[in-house]
């Protein structure tokens, strides 16, 4: 009996680039000169340094996925229940902490703080989308980075953002 492979056609599916680059660029500053109010639909969001990182809750299938888990309808993935057990909880951090290092080694963060909002965002992501595998990202929506950052500061107020995946 003869196998039949697959043949696997990287990109088959992503859509062809502006060559002038021109209007990705137009849509990429657009919500950087907007006000908040005008992208936010949750209003709890703040402007974030990037244009990427302003995002909603609300506009991301995933997260409203979880929003739609509870009974109650939630204007915000921050009032989720399940956000304080899941990401914010220092005890499911110091246990997210533990498997990271089982699987990758040891974090390289020496400020608590630091690893505490490095494993917050795993967790989010980790809950919202699964799996997401090696070099693939997304961006947390930035109500949900701001409750991060409240929980776990910055003394000198500090912050990485999003970071997209190294080529």
């Amino acid at each position: 009996m003869a196998r039949r492979t697959a043949v696997v056609q990287a990109f088959q599916f992503d859509p062809e680039s502006d060559p002038d680059g021109e209007e990705v660029e137009e849509v990429e500053n657009q919500r950087l000169q907007q006000d908040v109010s005008e992208w936010c639909h949750c209003g709890k969001c703040a402007t974030m340094p990037t244009e990427v990182e302003n995002i909603c809750c609300l506009e991301i299938p995933q997260v409203t996925t979880r929003l739609r888990e509870v009974e109650e309808q939630l204007p915000c993935m921050v009032d989720h229940p399940g956000l304080e057990p899941v990401c914010l909880n220092v005890y499911s951090l110091q246990n997210a902490s533990q498997i990271y290092r089982a699987d990758y080694g040891p974090l390289q963060f020496r400020e608590i703080h630091r690893r505490y909002r490095y494993l917050s965002c795993r967790s989010f992501v980790s809950w919202c989308w699964g799996f997401l595998g090696r070099r693939i990202r997304v961006v947390i929506p930035a109500c949900v980075v701001l409750r991060i950052r409240s929980e776990f500061p910055d003394e000198e107020g500090h912050y990485v953002g999003f970071k997209p995946p190294p080529v």
